[in-house]
């Protein structure tokens, strides 16, 4: 297994707005792009969907996600998450690594002989989650995206 291409931190709150205002002042000028999504999911139960608040921001070339699960599929975050609703302080979940084929990234997944918890996929990004806390203490994500896909995600230029 490989962490090359890694560029995100995950993390997991209770309250994604608390938990931007808590760590904004320790990622200094990062400006948070904040989503209300529904994603379709491919998982080993079958198709399900997850409704998520997700904030994003880019400190140089590392970028910080938190993730609010609000319903559906949501138990891979919400299991790490306090058993107090009103602890926002978030919780690190996963790291993400970027991949530009989307088949290549597929075999690799599958020659690490982990879990997959689900897949997802629009606008021209792919990504697969997977459940790497046996090997490496936290989840994986893996990311492909087109050149218009990276652009939406707000990759930096220099990178």
């Amino acid at each position: 297994m490989t962490l090359s291409g890694f560029f995100q931190m995950g993390y997991v709150t209770h309250d994604l707005d608390r938990a931007i205002a808590a760590t904004t002042p320790l990622l200094g000028s990062a400006k948070f792009a904040t989503l209300d999504v529904e994603l379709p999911l491919a998982t080993p139960e079958g198709e399900r969907t997850m409704q998520v608040r997700v904030a994003t921001a880019w400190n140089g070339l590392l970028q910080v996600e938190f993730i609010q699960p609000v319903a559906g599929h949501v138990g891979t975050y919400t299991a790490v998450l306090p058993v107090d609703p009103d602890d926002a302080t978030p919780r690190f979940h996963h790291v993400a690594v970027r991949r530009d084929d989307p088949q290549a990234m597929r075999r690799e997944i599958e020659q690490l002989g982990l879990p997959i918890v689900f897949e997802t996929g629009g606008n021209g990004i792919t990504s697969a989650f997977i459940d790497a806390r046996g090997r490496i203490g936290h989840y994986l994500e893996f990311v492909a995206a087109s050149p218009d896909g990276w652009a939406l995600m707000g990759w930096p230029a220099a990178a």
